[in-house]
């Protein structure tokens, strides 16, 4: 098993794992999330998330322009 299929099966992402998952850097991902675009709950200075609230996202998202 290679590292994203471990993380579809964890149930919290953190923002590194987040980071494996889509292809982009740590500076754009924070900003999605400061945004409030991304669903995340933030934590002190750490944000996290459910898969599944990921994977609903990303569906209701696909193909969409999101600016931040």
């Amino acid at each position: 098993m290679d590292r994203n299929e471990a993380l579809i099966s964890e149930k919290i992402y953190t923002l590194d794992d987040l980071l494996v998952i889509f292809p982009f850097g740590k500076s754009k991902m924070l900003k999605l999330c400061q945004a409030g675009v991304m669903p995340v709950i933030k934590i002190g200075r750490d944000y996290i998330s459910n898969p599944m609230l990921i994977e609903k996202w990303f569906a209701e998202n696909e193909g969409r322009e999101i600016e931040i």
